[in-house]
């Protein structure tokens, strides 16, 4: 590259040497030729200004004498001056001229067309005064004719050889520049061949290889710019060229690996939009769920506030209708409404729970108790609904002396609502079994039953709130296990649900669930926790 740079700069510098003397020569016989023609001008100038000088001399010598001589004199004098002003712009071109010239020859010959300007000078000099002398003669118009007839025979034949010899100078000067233009083409014709000739000697030992391995790196990066990016280039020198080969291969690999690792991005990322779309799509189907299960719910509380309601006002109005009611009458329609007033109350109230956990406006009392305590309370209270039910509610608790840190309120609403469940879904004849004990330092309530039990695909759901299975449709609002969960998440414990559904082959089913609560230190009594 160093080499092509020098020799194109030194092709270059010849090339604008030769323009600049060229040029320069060119200059020189061009100004030699307008020279040459201005000093033709100023001869036909002064040849012009002398004829009219002697117009104006004739004119005065046929004038009048009587008139005066200021008329004459003036127009003369004018005519006199201007040839002079004539004279001195030609001897100011010749003196430009000489000084431009650098040879002798040349400095001698515009000497002699000096002194010849001279001799001119001097002749029309020597006219002016003659002229003079004949106007103030007897016979002035013959005074000067003789004059200037006398002038005229020794003027004309300086004047033409020096018209002749700026004629000549002029047209050596066109000569001159004529032989440069050829000489300039045929040195320019040869300078082209040569440049020719060294442009091709330097492309077969230089540019052709540097040709071929540019174009090598451009194939190169447009099959990187295709996608290829293992393409590599073969370094096969150690100029500059290669260096940039070589980093142009460092450049590719480094690509290359930005590809690979932007493509196990573009991979992770793909995954991660296909997970974040499953999950999307897995909350809405949620949404559609909870959407579908508030429209059932909201079905069934209409009917199951309306059920109680329509009861109670059926019975009042029975009970009214007759002018003296029995008291038997009185007495079974107020059981009657007592009873639905009750479950319409037990609706509202879980309404009001729910309504609540989902605010968080609940706090918990908490303190100390007995946990057997608490299964004696579930079995008074719900030993008249299981016996109603045509099933039997069984419990136990180990050790007695078992204690717990909690909202015994809340506890003993929930495993009602749980005991509720199992003998809701448990058949005639069956038995409902709620059992405490102590496991892994944790206080564990299981109640269990063998009822219909619950659906494999349902368990996921059973805690979502107003959620219920397609079988068990009508049985409830689906709020009381999402409750629960939220009040044993509350206390710091955990709610597991375990159920399998008879299988016509003999196999009987049930649902289990376990409760399990921290204690809040290990053997704790509850004489100690009081």
């Amino acid at each position: 590259m160093a080499l092509l740079l020098a020799v194109a700069v030194l092709v270059t510098a010849a090339s604008t040497l030769a323009l600049v003397f060229g040029l320069g020569a060119a200059n020189a016989q061009l100004d030699r030729l307008v020279s040459a023609q201005s000093r033709l001008e100023l001869l036909s100038a002064i040849s012009g200004r002398i004829g009219d000088y002697a117009l104006v001399a004739l004119q005065a010598g046929h004038e009048d004498p009587a008139a005066g001589q200021a008329p004459m004199h003036a127009g003369r004098f004018a005519a006199a001056d201007r040839a002079r002003a004539a004279f001195a712009r030609l001897e100011d071109a010749l003196a430009t001229e000489v000084g431009r010239l650098s040879g002798e020859e040349q400095r001698t010959l515009m000497a002699a067309r000096s002194r010849t300007l001279a001799r001119m000078r001097a002749q029309f000099d020597v006219l002016d005064r003659q002229i003079d002398t004949a106007l103030a003669a007897e016979e002035p118009a013959t005074a000067v004719r003789v004059a200037l007839d006398v002038f005229a025979a020794g003027f004309s034949g300086p004047l033409g050889q020096a018209m002749e010899e700026e004629r000549i100078a002029a047209h050596d000067a066109q000569a001159a520049v004529r032989d440069l233009r050829e000489r300039t083409i045929r040195w320019g014709l040869i300078g082209v061949a040569l440049a020719c000739l060294i442009a091709v000697v330097l492309y077969h030992r230089l540019g052709r290889s540097l040709v071929n391995r540019v174009a090598d790196v451009a194939a190169a990066a447009a099959a990187i710019a295709r996608g290829r990016s293992d393409t590599r280039i073969a370094v096969t020198g150690h100029d500059e060229l290669s260096l940039a080969m070589a980093r142009f291969n460092r450049m590719a690999a480094h690509l290359a690996r930005r590809e690979g690792r932007l493509v196990a991005a573009q991979k992770q990322l793909q995954e991660t939009v296909d997970a974040r779309t499953a999950e999307l799509r897995a909350a809405n189907t949620r949404l559609e769920n909870v959407d579908l299960a508030r429209r059932r719910f909201f079905t069934d509380v209409s009917h199951e506030l309306r059920t109680p309601l329509t009861v109670i006002l059926g019975e009042a109005e029975i009970t009214l209708r007759p002018a003296q009611p029995r008291e038997e009458d009185l007495r079974a329609a107020l059981l009657t409404i007592q009873s639905r007033a009750r479950r319409l109350h037990r609706r509202v109230e879980d309404l009001l729970r729910i309504a609540r956990s989902e605010s968080g406006q609940i706090e918990l009392d908490r303190s100390f108790f007995l946990v057997c305590d608490l299964i004696t309370d579930l079995r008074e209270s719900m030993q008249p609904v299981a016996r109603a039910a045509g099933l039997t509610l069984e419990t136990a608790c180990m050790p007695d002396d078992l204690v717990i840190d909690a909202d015994r309120d809340w506890l003993r609403q929930t495993f009602d609502g749980l005991i509720a469940n199992a003998v809701r879904h448990s058949p005639p004849g069956e038995t409902v079994r709620v059992e405490a004990a102590r496991e892994a330092g944790d206080v564990v309530i299981r109640v269990s039953d063998h009822g219909t039990g619950i659906p494999s695909d349902d368990l996921p759901h059973v805690f979502e709130r107003f959620w219920r299975g397609a079988a068990r449709e009508g049985t409830g609002f689906g709020i009381g296990l999402a409750l629960a969960k939220w009040i044993v998440d509350r206390h710091g414990g955990r709610i597991e649900i375990d159920s399998r559904v008879a299988d016509g082959e003999g196999r009987r089913g049930g649902t289990c669930v376990t409760v399990r609560l921290p204690t809040p230190v290990p053997d704790i009594t509850l004489e100690a926790a009081q």
